[in-house]
């Protein structure tokens, strides 16, 4: 059986006849495996062929995709860069080249890398220059507390004892000027503690009416001698005891009665507080003080709650003043989740208002607090045995006359080393104690004392009132914090409250 085409051949040229020659049938069975071979390698390129060209159409389909993704996905990063960056220098790039993307993307990040350099070599300046702020203030206070202890120390013994009646004016100058002085300083540093987010609350009860009550008469002589009158409206519907700091929010009604009364003259000023809701928890109160003096032209009116400014020059030139108490207020008012009200018109007088939700107590429950505390109490401080820790001569004889006069047995030290000796040789039942000394200071002395005797009570007794001086004392075992220029009742509660028990082993 030979090829359809091979059979054509022999029919047409040997009329179908096959020779018996071996040479000719070797020679068309040679010839017929050819045309053989032929049929099988043209089958097998044609399915060759067709398996390529289904190859190629799925292979180009599989790139149309990829490069349609590729279109999409560039795309899409344009867009983010560009909602991103905010780029104005972001062109459309042609054919969404990504190598263009790629080098865009490679400048910004070490744009990015050199604005974060600069934004940390910032923070460090920064840094830097709140350290050495807060070192400048907390040296300063120290210089100027320090003498300034020995005034007003001096001053609250002088007005004590024996005077001549013509010396109780000029002695009371002395006090008022040494308060002025002293009110300042403890302006700057507040300032500085709201600036850092350092200022904390207190949460005690007290009574408000008395709290405004003491605003009233600490600005009494001054009123009197500009000729003014001071009023407190009080509404009787508010709990007589209610919880906050009464020491921060006496500290902003003071400044405002004193801002009234300094600008006001001939006339009158009022406090008033009016209750405008109350829950079973806590009551509103609307705060006012009021007056009808100089009054604030509206121009100034926002100008006058920044730092270090007054309403105009001449205010500064005549009545003085370092324009940072209404920027402490608002400071203060801030942490308190309040803020400031203003009203004034020029010659008609000012109204600043603010309000505060306050927790409440009952009647009995604050008879329970004050009879614990007068539980606890004692008469005076005999038999308490105190070491002084200063180096500084005034302030220790400031410091040792109040604590004979309470009775207590004295003994001093001027430096930590010396302090040291005298608690391994002695018993005491508190030690007070300077922190910037020579020899050795009042940090290192507390903590080898927590190593000697770790139940003795370390007050700090520091012409420093920086608030990370304050933290540093605490860290190395001190129980509480006197600042110098001390008031006497605040000194000798913390002795009373801080001590060893009488009786106790020592």
């Amino acid at each position: 059986m030979y090829h359809s085409l091979l059979e054509k051949q022999i029919k047409r040229h040997l009329n179908g006849n096959i020779p018996a020659d071996e040479a000719v049938q070797k020679l068309l069975n040679a010839v017929n495996e050819s045309y053989l071979n032929f049929e099988r390698d043209k089958e097998l390129s044609e399915h060759a062929f067709a398996i390529s060209e289904s190859e190629y159409a799925d292979i180009n389909s599989k790139l149309r995709e990829e490069i349609d993704i590729r279109k999409r996905s560039v795309s899409k990063l344009i867009d983010t860069i560009r909602s991103i960056e905010h780029a104005s220098d972001f062109t459309e790039l042609s054919g969404h080249d990504l190598e263009q993307i790629i080098d865009y993307l490679k400048i910004q990040i070490e744009k990015r890398q050199e604005a974060e350099d600069e934004m940390r070599a910032a923070k460090e300046v920064a840094e830097k220059a709140a350290m050495a702020r807060s070192e400048f203030l907390s040296m300063m206070s120290h210089e100027i507390r320090t003498p300034l202890n020995a005034v007003v120390g001096f001053t609250y013994l002088l007005l004590q004892g024996k005077y001549l009646p013509e010396q109780e004016e000029q002695l009371n100058l002395l006090k008022f000027s040494a308060e002025n002085l002293l009110a300042l300083i403890n302006d700057i540093l507040d300032f500085n503690k709201i600036e850092s987010g350092k200022v904390s609350l207190e949460k005690t009860s007290f009574n408000l009416s008395k709290l405004i009550n003491q605003v009233r008469n600490t600005n009494f002589t001054k009123a009197q001698d500009n000729g003014n009158n001071i009023r407190v409206m009080f509404d009787t519907q508010i709990p007589q005891f209610v919880m906050g700091d009464p020491l921060r929010i006496g500290q902003v009604i003071n400044n405002l009665v004193s801002n009234a009364v300094k600008f006001t003259h001939n006339g009158i000023v009022v406090i008033e507080a009016m209750m405008l809701k109350q829950t079973n928890e806590t009551v509103q109160i609307q705060f006012t003080v009021k007056d009808n003096g100089i009054g604030i032209a509206p121009e100034n009116q926002q100008k006058i709650f920044e730092i270090f400014t007054q309403a105009s020059d001449s205010t500064t030139r005549q009545y003085g003043g370092s324009g940072l108490g209404l920027a402490i207020c608002n400071g203060l008012l801030e942490i308190m989740h309040s803020h400031m009200e203003l009203e004034s018109k020029p010659g008609k007088g000012s109204a600043f208002s603010f309000t505060l939700n306050m927790p409440y107590i009952t009647q009995s429950e604050q008879s329970i607090v004050e009879n614990e505390k007068a539980m606890s109490t004692d008469p005076d401080l005999s038999g308490t045995r105190v070491l002084l820790v200063e180096d500084n001569n005034v302030n220790t004889l400031v410091a040792t006359t109040f604590l004979k006069r309470w009775n207590t047995i004295v003994d001093t030290a001027d430096n930590g080393k010396i302090a040291i000796e005298k608690i391994k040789a002695n018993n005491y039942h508190i030690i007070l104690m300077d922190l910037h000394m020579p020899e050795m200071n009042g940090y290192e002395a507390c903590s080898i004392i927590m190593q000697i005797k770790p139940k003795l009570p370390v007050i700090a007794l520091t012409a420093s009132a920086m608030l990370n001086i304050r933290d540093k004392a605490f860290e190395v075992g001190m129980v509480d914090y006197v600042t110098k220029p001390f008031e006497p009742n605040e000194l000798y509660e913390k002795i009373r409250k801080n001590r060893l028990p009488m009786g106790s082993p020592l």
